[in-house]
């Protein structure tokens, strides 16, 4: 096939390449609808949201997040339910060691693959997500690990269900489905404000459970590299690529939050103590990362002099 440059034709090329029964999803499998959406995310998120916000006050809008977040998870208990009803649990065709690609259509999946375009819909307004701690000024909360986390999420949701939405990575969905119930009743319950979240006491093993489930992720996933079942290994490649730079990223924030750097510890010392430590005879170029990292906070205030 010779591909086009007119966008809006490349888009419908690409989508005839894919898996013929969810090509036709309404909007939600058109590359070019993906792309445009991902564009404008990463605009807004990091450009024109905080310049847009820098003068005003933080919206309210937390019932409209409440709403969202019990919308969220009715949907993906709902497409979790129906996922495993026609693939794992008793009745369904699936192999839970190793599945290709079959191409069946039954009546009954026609139920199953309505609900994936839901589903699918879904995972496209996690962008929102972000687009909330913006608008609420939470602008610390806009970090690397969050952005690129629902970039590819989003980016690996519309890539699977174009060309492989049946398969070997069936039951990683179902894993992060379950997993994302958890996420989102954490957020919903935590909108009520101190009076609940001293029952939240299980947010500390969330960074521990998404962990958990990358690792299992791309344990299973990686099963028809070794053993043939007739699903794509090229996919099952790429999607571990996509997993392992997720799971990198959740690592260094586990650690990051567990071990902090005591940038923070300084800024709450006395400035007495904070010039002491910066004109004690430490050397700019120390090896010291702990040593570094205090000077980096302090380096628009102070001078460090050599010893």
């Amino acid at each position: 096939m010779k591909f086009t440059l007119n966008p809006i034709a490349l888009s419908n090329q690409i989508r005839q390449l894919g898996d013929p029964r969810t090509r036709d999803y309404p909007v939600v499998t058109d590359p070019l609808f993906m792309f445009t959406l991902l564009a404008t995310y990463l605009y807004f998120v990091k450009i024109a949201g905080p310049r847009w916000m820098k003068n005003r006050e933080p919206f309210q809008i937390i019932n409209i997040i409440r709403f969202y977040n019990l919308f969220s998870i009715a949907v993906a208990i709902r497409f979790l339910y129906l996922v495993l009803k026609f693939t794992y649990l008793p009745g369904g065709h699936y192999n839970l060691w190793c599945q290709g690609i079959t191409g069946y259509m039954t009546d009954e999946m026609r139920e199953y693959y309505r609900t994936g375009w839901i589903y699918i819909a879904i995972r496209y307004t996690d962008l929102l997500d972000t687009v909330f701690f913006v608008l609420r000024k939470k602008f610390t909360h806009v970090s690397l690990l969050h952005v690129l986390h629902h970039t590819i999420v989003a980016a690996n949701t519309w890539f699977f269900a174009l060309f492989a939405p049946e398969g070997q990575p069936t039951l990683s969905m179902c894993l992060n489905v379950f997993v994302h119930v958890i996420m989102y009743s954490y957020y919903f319950l935590a909108t009520f404000g101190p009076s609940v979240r001293k029952y939240l006491w299980w947010k500390k093993y969330l960074t521990t459970l998404q962990i958990v489930q990358f690792v299992l992720i791309m344990i299973h996933l990686s099963i028809p590299l070794f053993v043939d079942c007739g699903f794509p290994r090229h996919l099952i490649m790429l999607g571990n690529v996509q997993t392992f730079l997720i799971l990198c990223l959740f690592v260094n924030f586990y650690i990051q939050t567990r071990h902090p750097v005591s940038v923070r510890t300084l800024a709450s010392e006395p400035t007495q103590e904070k010039w002491r430590f910066l004109t004690s005879g430490e050397r700019c170029t120390t090896s010291s990362f702990w040593r570094r990292t205090r000077l980096l906070q302090w380096r628009k205030e102070q001078t460090c002099t050599t010893a």
